[in-house]
């Protein structure tokens, strides 16, 4: 998957990998805004790479690396989605980029991209984001990409969606 510069590409391509999604749950703006587990090694991390195309067979999940075209041992984030609502083929969007490239559009490109593909080819009907309040930007990303502002949660949570026209 492609849109401009921005590129899509499975975990596990590159033997630094897990390097790279072990320092993205280092990460305290990650992992503030992100789930992260509480294991967040390198080890760890190349285990759950391990598993990713298990998650993505059932259909359950799929998570893949953001970079750029050309460069796809450099990873820049990670978009995803987690089959929620699999009667109804609702799906929760994740993503994230390292604080390096933030700001560049380069999430607004991957998100975008990547819910084409899903309702696409994945036959996904919504795709909703509950997004920290204190998380602006990613708002921003999501509106950017279609997603309408659809509720809040009582925590504040922003929750928003991406529905099939």
């Amino acid at each position: 998957m492609v849109r401009g510069e921005v590129a899509l590409r499975p975990w596990g391509a590159t033997p630094k990998d897990p390097e790279y999604l072990a320092a993205a749950w280092a990460d305290a703006d990650i992992a503030k805004f992100c789930k992260a587990p509480d294991d967040r090694s390198r080890e760890f991390a190349g285990r759950w790479i391990e598993k990713e195309p298990v998650r993505r067979d059932k259909g359950s999940s799929v998570d893949l690396c953001i970079i750029k075209v050309g460069e796809p041992e450099v990873i820049y984030g990670e978009v995803g989605m987690v089959l929620a609502e699999p009667g109804r083929r609702w799906a929760e969007l994740g993503f994230w980029l390292f604080p390096g490239v933030r700001g560049a559009g380069i999430a607004t490109s991957a998100v975008g991209v990547f819910s084409d593909w899903a309702v696409a080819f994945q036959g996904i009907n919504r795709i909703f984001a509950r997004i920290h309040p204190d998380n602006p930007r990613s708002q921003a990303v999501v509106e950017r990409c279609g997603y309408e502002r659809v509720g809040e949660l009582a925590d504040g949570t922003v929750v928003w969606a991406f529905d099939v026209k």
